[in-house]
């Protein structure tokens, strides 16, 4: 036990110095904008149509500061529902806020007494002490205390703990069974990013757990199981759902923000970058701004560099913050006059009352990270052409940024080099740029070949082009090109595109017929599709002969039977007999249908409706047929 306790001492040690090292603050607070935001989401609940809406509506107005659009007493009165407890919080809870609203209260006591049980769900017991609460009416301590006992030893989810902690605010007696609950619900927070926590739920568990958690704290008198980092990450969570887009959220969410400028044991305070983070000799001065997290004053503060950490040393540790004149939010400091070099900085801040304060957190080492910006110069330019087979004896040209002077030409057998530094006009030193390119623009077609410009271990940058190897990215086309300088950086500016000069390029081949390479961003030509053209047949006169050849054998039937002494006498007359004659024509029917009418795409698309009955002699004849045969 002994070890256990040492442990424990142990680990609060070390994650006390962590905290100091590592300090906290809220990210953000709800601006003006943020706050009009809210007003207008709220503001979709009028006209009044609902009394849970009603009572979110009217709650956020009142904490936003503003004018209701309409006196909502009387609806708020009207939608009482004496047989749901729901309706009795909402209407009494909206009506407190308002200062001369009255509600009809017959009959409430029973129905909100009654509905404080076991059986009863733990946000029911709330509403109903709450509903007592709001209505002044006489609340049975020791009988809610003894319910919510037994309803949290059924389940104590984070919910139910959150609704018990509202419940126990509104007590009397001894609540610090509830109280002692309080480290059992935050240590099942969930951690994000090392910068939030929130309850599975998302924001209407969360607001309603944390505002618990404040309330009965101050029934109470002592400080909750919260730590001060804790409340920052809780408070950026909700910080980060001011975007919220309901009547309900926004509410809840103005509510526990207030709660953390209101309450006795932590009120975090929002230092963030009120000016340009770009720091320059124009704009040498960091401002920041400091308030809670609603973005009210904290009073008079003291503040101060902390340290700056970054690129470069800075000395700034103990340089006091001056405000600024007409505000009691905004301090400004001269970041420059140390004269630090450029790149990016990370500086922590220090806001101290005059009297301390305990209640403040997350005012002493605040970070903001801010950036000391630079001009560039380019020096010592050259630029020039080579044969690939004499190098050695090439010659350059200076060119001086940030003038036009160049003029060059080359072919296949050249390669193009160039060399030039980047220099810091602050610093009179050289500097590397994290954007270097050269860039030859086609004068004619506007083409654009963007090749990288590398540096050495001196900081010299060098670029050498060899046409041969990279006539393909100009396409192959010959001409005019523009030679640019194109460098960036972010601790630049002044980052630029210089136009160094120009070469005519000569390249001995070309993809197109006119000599300039077809850009791939030109539209194609239309592809028009064409059908094959149709066979040639054989003319009339030889369909029809072999027409009239593929008859003549019925013909000569017919001759036969003649010759031969045919005759119909032997017919023997029944109705079967008759059907099998006309089914046997109604097939040959059918087959002069399909030779006169039909092709094969009327085959595929079914019989047309006027050969119907080309179908119907098919089927007809086909059912005779197997009836004659089956009597036979």
């Amino acid at each position: 036990m002994i070890w256990k306790k040492i442990s424990l001492c142990v680990l609060l040690v070390i994650s006390s110095v962590l905290s100091v090292s590592h300090s906290l603050t809220p990210s953000t607070f709800l601006t003006k904008a943020d706050q009009t935001r809210l007003k207008n989401v709220l503001s979709t609940a009028w006209p009044l149509s609902d009394v849970i809406t009603a009572h979110y509506a009217i709650t956020g107005y009142k904490l936003l500061g503003e004018k209701l659009p309409e006196d909502p007493c009387k609806f708020l009165d009207s939608k009482i529902d004496k047989k749901k407890v729901e309706t009795i919080f909402h209407a009494t809870s909206a009506s407190k806020t308002l200062p001369s609203c009255k509600l009809t209260t017959t009959g409430l006591q029973q129905t909100l007494d009654a509905a404080i049980a076991e059986e009863t769900s733990m946000q029911d017991i709330y509403y109903a002490v709450a509903s007592l609460s709001n209505l002044n009416l006489k609340i049975d301590s020791a009988k809610v205390s003894k319910v919510i006992k037994a309803v949290l030893k059924k389940d104590d989810s984070v919910g139910n703990l959150g609704y018990a902690f509202q419940i126990a605010s509104h007590l009397t007696g001894d609540v610090l069974p509830f109280f002692e609950r309080i480290e059992d619900v935050i240590v099942q927070a969930d951690e994000v990013d090392g910068k939030y926590l929130q309850f599975e739920g998302g924001l209407g568990i969360t607001a309603t757990t944390i505002c618990g958690v404040y309330k009965l704290a101050e029934k109470v008198g002592k400080s909750p199981a919260l730590t001060a980092d804790q409340a920052v990450k809780f408070t950026n969570y909700f910080l980060s759902r001011k975007f919220v887009q309901t009547v309900k959220g926004s509410s809840q969410l103005l509510e526990v923000l207030k709660v953390f400028t209101t309450n006795k044991f932590h009120i975090p305070v929002a230092v963030t970058l009120a000016s340009n983070s770009a720091l320059s000799d124009e704009n040498p001065n960091i401002q920041v701004r400091i308030t809670n997290v609603l973005g009210a004053s904290l009073g008079p503060l003291t503040v101060t560099v902390d340290k700056v950490a970054g690129d470069a040393q800075v000395s700034l540790s103990k340089k006091a913050f001056d405000p600024v004149k007409g505000s009691d939010i905004l301090y400004t400091l001269n970041f420059l006059t140390t004269k630090p070099l450029r790149g990016f900085y990370t500086v922590s801040i220090n806001a101290v009352p005059s009297k301390a304060d305990p209640k403040l957190i997350g005012n002493t080492g605040a970070q903001i990270s801010v950036k000391v910006m630079t001009e560039v110069v380019v020096d010592g330019a050259e630029i020039g052409t080579a044969f690939l087979d004499q190098v050695s004896s090439a010659k350059s040209t200076s060119v001086a940024y940030p003038k036009d002077t160049v003029r060059l030409e080359a072919d296949t057998h050249q390669k193009i080099f160039m060399k030039f530094t980047l220099k810091d006009k602050n610093a009179k030193s050289s500097m590397l740029a994290h954007q270097a390119f050269v860039m030859f623009v086609n004068q004619k077609t506007g083409g654009e070949v963007v090749f990288v410009a590398e540096h050495d271990s001196s900081n010299v940058y060098k670029f050498d082009l060899d046409l041969k190897s990279k006539e393909k990215d100009f396409q192959f086309a010959s001409g005019a090109y523009d030679i640019n300088l194109i460098v960036g950086d972010a601790v630049l500016k002044n980052p630029f595109m210089w136009k160094m000069g120009q070469v005519t390029l000569t390249f001995p081949g070309s993809p197109t017929s006119s000599g300039v390479a077809e850009s791939p961003f030109e539209p194609k030509p239309e592809i028009k599709h064409m059908f094959r053209e149709k066979e040639k047949t054989p003319s009339s006169l030889v369909s029809n002969t072999f027409s009239a050849l593929c008859l003549a054998p019925f013909l000569l039937m017919f001759i036969l039977w003649i010759k031969l002494g045919a005759n119909l006498s032997k017919f023997p007359c029944s109705i079967f007999a008759a059907g099998f004659h006309v089914g046997l024509l109604a097939i040959f029917g059918l087959f002069v249908c399909f030779w006169m009418h039909l092709n094969i795409w009327e085959i595929e698309q079914g019989i047309p409706s006027h050969l119907g009955i080309c179908e119907t002699l098919c089927d007809y004849s086909f059912s005779i047929t197997s009836q004659e045969l089956h009597s036979v």
